[in-house]
């Protein structure tokens, strides 16, 4: 179900999500909130040396499992489901791969932030 052809196919930006939340909160707000995201997730996820393998599986999958929760709330659809793939799969060999295409899309989802400014 969580798996990289279907990662591929997912839209980077969830449109109605982010329309919701910039309607209720203003554009100014929703771009805070955005920005305090990717620091908190830099300051997990982009941590020199970090290796998923030094640390316990249920650890690691907890980690992934909030990191999705965050994205999915602000509508970062392509960037949740990398932290779902992260999750919902067995930590092996692929997640070294789901964490080089989250670091992707963390960067396409803050080039997209900032193209709204």
């Amino acid at each position: 179900m969580y798996s990289e052809q279907e990662l591929e196919q997912q839209p980077l930006i969830d449109d109605d999500q982010w329309g919701r939340l910039e309607s209720e909160l203003g554009l100014e707000m929703l771009q805070e909130f955005a920005q305090e995201f990717f620091e908190e997730t830099r300051e997990i996820w982009f941590v020199p040396g970090f290796d998923p393998f030094s640390i316990e599986e249920k650890a690691f999958k907890s980690m992934a499992h909030r990191s999705a929760g965050a994205a999915g709330t602000i509508g970062f659809k392509k960037l949740r489901f990398a932290f779902l793939c992260m999750e919902h799969n067995p930590l092996g060999d692929e997640t070294r791969h789901y964490l080089s295409a989250m670091a992707t899309i963390f960067q396409s989802t803050q080039d997209w932030v900032q193209s709204k400014q």
